[in-house]
């Protein structure tokens, strides 16, 4: 698998401060979800419910708990730690970085609208061809590009000016010139789904030769290191792989303007 690490790792010290809250907080809330979980174990222990009917409970409530948790981390500060990562990618200090973010994306809102929309242009332009020929992206091709969406985030912060314009431009710009930030995305998405399985089994192992142990059920072992193995996820190796998409994506579009014409037909993907 041909990755450039050394560029990953270079843009990710570079953005260290954002990416160690980033990082410190996904582990703090998967503590949290461990500390839910025996927080609803004592409380079927308490209502005496019996192993058999606790046991769906049990796993409805870890993954209830787990996706609510994120979703509320993220949404209230992750998101901007987030941002703040694609902002010093591309080489802002942080002063600058937290700058830009409030003005690209000044609520959570902004922000999870700019995804969408940047997801939606991912896909439906067709690469080397014009937008207007709309493409069908294998599965695996649609998954790397809707997960590194956001690098393009990286290339606005460092063109500047009116948040929309510069989203346009970068994404324009990528469509033209990001042939090896396409190709990186489907090795970077590949290793990250490698990293999540390692972790799953890893995990996986661990919790059922201590949940067999104890009596309880091997399955609730399993669906806790489901929810934890993406939770190490998203804090250790998702950010990994964006740095190496965001610097392939910022040296290959390095010195080049992007196309009006193509510009002018991605605005309606990107306003829709």
């Amino acid at each position: 698998m041909d990755l450039n690490f050394k560029e990953a790792l270079a843009a990710l010290s570079g953005a260290f401060p954002a990416y160690l809250f980033y990082a410190a907080a996904l582990v703090f809330g998967g503590l949290l979800i461990l500390l839910e979980f025996g927080l609803v174990l004592v409380l079927l222990h308490l209502a005496r419910i019996t192993a058999s009917a606790a046991a769906p409970i049990l796993a409805a409530s870890i993954l209830l708990g787990g996706w609510l948790t994120i979703l509320a981390w993220q949404r209230f500060f992750l998101y901007r730690r987030r941002a703040l990562m694609l902002a010093m990618f591309a080489g802002m200090a942080p002063a600058q970085a937290g700058s830009e973010v409030r003005r690209f994306f000044p609520a959570y809102p902004s922000w999870a609208r700019w995804n969408r929309r940047a997801r939606q242009a991912f896909v439906g332009s067709g690469g080397e061809s014009e937008p207007a020929a709309i493409a069908t992206p294998g599965i695996f091709r649609w998954r790397a590009e809707a997960a590194f969406s956001a690098a393009i985030f990286s290339l606005a912060f460092a063109r500047g000016g009116e948040p929309a314009a510069a989203i346009r431009e970068g994404v324009a710009l990528y469509w033209r010139h990001g042939n090896q930030a396409r190709r990186l995305m489907r090795s970077w998405s590949a290793f990250s789904l490698a990293g999540l399985a390692l972790l799953f089994l890893f995990l996986a192992l661990a919790n059922w030769f201590i949940f067999s142990s104890a009596g309880a059920p091997p399955a609730l072992g399993l669906v806790l290191a489901l929810v934890i193995a993406w939770t190490l996820h998203q804090a250790f190796i998702s950010p990994l792989a964006l740095a190496g998409v965001s610097a392939a994506l910022l040296a290959e579009t390095k010195g080049h303007e992007p196309d009006a014409a193509l510009c002018e037909k991605l605005a309606p993907l990107l306003t829709s």
